[in-house]
């Protein structure tokens, strides 16, 4: 029995090096037979890994971190991997790419030999997603399997404080002139609504503070669409404070309004900067309503409110698209980058950290 499955073993790998598709269950192979195909070049994958996006201008953003790691990495293949299943599937119908999610494709590189696999998470906070990426796409699903891969876990955007200051310091430089001219910036993150993961969450307190720090008063919020402490509530009654402390009318204070995430996706084109949908009439808009049933957009809520939004950065329509992600600056792209250099001094094989 035990030479019969070496046999099949060896079969199997024969077959997977002309085209690997990957599956773990029926539905995956169905839907998604022809999304993992591995061409191994080099010894060395690596898997970049977003929540991803269905829209198309975030695709852009894609391609310049994908160029980036060409560049930085000219030795490795590189496969890019979106961590939400729902939207591997939408993307794959809409748009025609395989974004296949993190465990398919760390399997298909697992079988097809590679020495050597980096992972960068393109996630921004140490929460959720995150965490499930690296302990158990990662590390139980990957590393247990197949023991003597060396693997470079290489982690989200704001992993330490260190971090924080560093995107700060970006988005401060960038926002400046805005500032500078009496204008305010608001910020959505996407949070973690369970309470297990505060301590990611904290990271965009953390964000908010150096920012008024750097800037010398109160003028940058960060809020979250998910997490209770700081949805869009928070950003009315700081903005609602700030015309007060400035004796300022709501009309007199402008604000440039931008996703705190990686791609200018879903959340920046609707819940941050959306328009009346079917249904919906300026009359009927609700600055007030609950964070958790929220119908209008923050964008929608502030004009009731009486406050002007900025052109910069909100213009969600195709003909003027401006809107700008965290991985749309190369200084922040370089944060992940580093993060890759430090995690490959560190990578290990599942082997060698057993101490086997």
């Amino acid at each position: 029995m035990k030479k019969l499955l070496i046999n099949l073993y060896a079969v199997s790998l024969i077959l997977s090096a002309v085209i690997l598709t990957a599956c773990s269950s029926d539905d995956d192979n169905n839907e998604f037979r022809d999304a993992v195909k591995i061409e191994k070049v080099h010894d060395t994958a690596l898997l970049l890994c977003s929540f991803g996006s269905t829209y198309e201008q975030p695709q852009i953003t894609y391609d310049k971190i994908i160029a980036d790691y060409q560049a930085a990495y000219p030795n490795t293949d590189i496969y890019v991997s979106f961590t939400s299943r729902t939207i591997v599937s939408r993307v794959y119908n809409k748009l025609g790419k395989a974004y296949a999610q993190p465990d398919l494709w760390l399997s298909a590189i697992g079988k097809m030999g590679y020495k050597t696999v980096y992972v960068q998470s393109l996630h921004i906070i140490p929460g959720e997603e995150y965490l499930s990426l690296m302990n158990t796409d990662v590390k139980k699903n990957f590393m247990v399997p197949f023991p003597d891969v060396k693997v470079a876990k290489s982690p989200c955007l704001l992993e330490t404080e260190e971090d924080v200051a560093e995107v700060a310091q970006v988005l401060y430089n960038y926002y400046k002139p805005h500032l500078d001219k009496g204008e305010v910036v608001v910020l959505m993150g996407h949070g973690n609504p369970d309470t297990e993961y505060t301590h990611a969450n904290e990271r965009y307190n953390q964000l908010e503070e150096t920012l008024q720090q750097l800037s010398g008063e109160k003028n940058i919020f960060v809020g979250t669409v998910d997490w209770g402490k700081k949805m869009f509530s928070h950003i009315r009654e700081e903005l609602k404070s700030y015309a007060s402390a400035k004796g300022l009318e709501y009309k007199d204070v402008t604000v440039n309004l931008a996703p705190l995430m990686s791609i200018a996706g879903d959340h920046a084109q609707n819940d941050l900067l959306g328009g009346l949908k079917d249904g919906q009439t300026w009359e009927k808009i609700n600055p007030y309503e609950k964070d958790k049933d929220s119908d209008y957009s923050w964008k929608l809520k502030l004009e009731k409110l009486g406050f002007t939004i900025s052109k910069n950065g909100s213009v969600i329509d195709d003909s003027g698209f401006n809107v700008v992600g965290l991985a749309d600056h190369q200084s922040i792209r370089n944060i992940w980058l580093n993060h890759m250099t430090e995690a490959i001094k560190n990578a290990e094989s599942w082997n060698e950290h057993l101490g086997e």
